[in-house]
């Protein structure tokens, strides 16, 4: 008789949790002496300075700007929010692969070997270690998920409503993270409660998955704590766009930009071959070409929009084409260096923000830039190994909708919308789906693993006809 294909009795449970604490800690402590107290570009100055001075626009979410602040409370700088990202990110990660393991041995080493998997492929290194939006949103998700495990075996109300309030969080760090959850959050309403789901508890779910979008979606129109409204973002949107119009322009070798934009004379139809540059917009923008006709805007964002919508109608292949140029860039599917595979330090600041250990981390980004060179480490492979491992694990499985079949589509939906509205191409814009992709490997190769070893005929025990199939 086969093996029964099993989970983790009650036994293991609190075995594979010390193993998941450790390993977490163990690779914070490390990270933290290297980079103390995180690296910070632009983007994590800015929410640092409005966690202080009050947010004063939603184009980057402002619930980064919130979690700096509770860091400052309680660390007395952004080190505390440099801890949080990585010990839940690391800790949730290793919890899921222990509800998956079959003992705990087996949950210590998916959990070591989704940790060496940040190391395999740099960029992922390479973005936990700055305090961007980006690696707390996976931390959420995935703490999100581990806590739905952890109800689905044994049901408390707390734990459900922890799953929600780590949803809102996690989506209102990031306009693009919704497609990345949204499936885990429909596979919430559907089995909220593992054997003890019921019509209330479905109901429940239901309500708190249309709470998550809505309280997502009010962080960025109200701020805290006066409920101020913010102003509108529709200059992102616009920006996006334009930058679209000018990579068009280059293919087609004409100006398509609306009339008024530049300042005085058409940017020549020639010039724009010179001008865009697919790696980021603030380059294309930054050009002096450009910014000699494009001083200032001459027209307002409803009218680049309506220009884009006309322009990706008549333009199609050019639009892809500019597209794909960037999607290329994002994944490493070039020979080329990889576009931005880590930040360098801390930008410069007003608030005495300073590296504890500036020899370690220039060693440790050199590192990481010089691993992100190597053709058999870039990212596209590590989400295309997943996403084979998953269809095997899924076929499996008899095709059930379970966590592996939404981690996948969450990482083909996040990808998809990332690639008609990614404003640059650094490496870091792909980390959530990467991090997605490493633990869906790990998931799909243990339960591939428990699959050819049920096949082999094995005296048939006690202990096993206990056990429970994995759903």
């Amino acid at each position: 008789m086969s093996r029964a294909y099993t989970i983790p009795d009650d036994a293991w449970r609190h075995l594979y949790s010390v193993y998941g604490f450790f390993i977490a800690l163990a690779t914070t402590v490390l990270l933290a002496i290297c980079v103390w107290p995180g690296l910070m570009s632009f983007d994590s100055i800015l929410a640092y300075r409005q966690s202080i001075e009050g947010v004063e626009t939603a184009i980057w979410p402002p619930m980064h700007d919130y979690l700096f602040y509770v860091s400052r409370m309680l660390s007395g700088g952004p080190g505390g929010l440099f801890v949080v990202q990585c010990f839940v990110l690391f800790y949730s990660a290793s919890a899921i692969c222990g509800h998956f393991a079959r003992s705990g041995p087996m949950a210590a080493a998916m959990g070591v070997g989704l940790v060496a998997l940040f190391f395999l492929f740099p960029t992922l290194a390479g973005t936990v270690i700055v305090l961007w939006k980006d690696v707390v949103v996976v931390s959420f998700s995935l703490a999100a998920i581990a806590t739905w495990l952890s109800g689905v075996r044994r049901f408390q109300w707390w734990k459900f409503f922890c799953v929600f309030f780590f949803l809102i969080i996690a989506i209102s760090l990031r306009y693009n993270a919704l497609p990345l959850v949204l499936p885990f959050m429909l596979l919430t309403v559907i089995n909220p409660a593992g054997r003890a789901s019921d019509t209330r508890k479905r109901i429940g779910a239901l309500a708190g998955a249309m709470l998550v979008l809505s309280v997502s979606y009010a962080t960025t129109l109200w701020r805290l704590p006066d409920f101020k409204r913010l102003p509108p973002v529709g200059n992102l949107v616009g920006v996006i766009n334009l930058w679209d119009l000018t990579g068009v322009s280059a293919c087609e070798n004409l100006n398509l930009l609306p009339e008024g934009l530049e300042s005085g004379e058409r940017i020549p139809a020639a010039d724009f071959k010179r001008i865009f540059d697919s790696r980021h917009l603030n380059i294309t923008f930054t050009n002096p070409i450009w910014q000699a006709h494009v001083p200032r805007w001459g027209v307002d964002a409803s009218a680049i929009q309506a220009q884009w919508r006309t322009v990706i109608r008549e333009h199609p292949l050019c639009y892809l084409k500019i597209r794909n140029a960037v999607f290329l860039e994002q994944f490493g599917l070039h020979r080329h260096q990889v576009f931005y595979p880590t930040h360098s330090g801390i930008d410069g600041n007003k608030f005495g923000l300073q590296l504890a250990y500036p020899a370690r981390t220039s060693a440790l980004v050199q590192d990481i830039v010089a691993w992100s060179n190597s053709p058999l480490r870039r990212i596209y492979l590590l989400h295309a190994v997943a996403l084979v491992l998953a269809v095997i694990a899924v076929w499996i499985n008899r095709w059930r909708y379970d966590l592996l079949f939404a981690l996948g589509l969450g990482i083909i939906g996040f990808v998809g919308l990332l690639y008609f509205a990614a404003p640059a191409a650094d490496a870091r814009y792909v980390f959530p789906s990467g991090v997605f992709s490493a633990l869906l490997a790990i998931l799909a190769l243990g339960r591939i693993t428990m699959w050819i070893r049920a096949k082999r005929p094995v005296p048939t025990t006690e202990g096993e006809n206990s056990s429970r199939r994995l759903s």
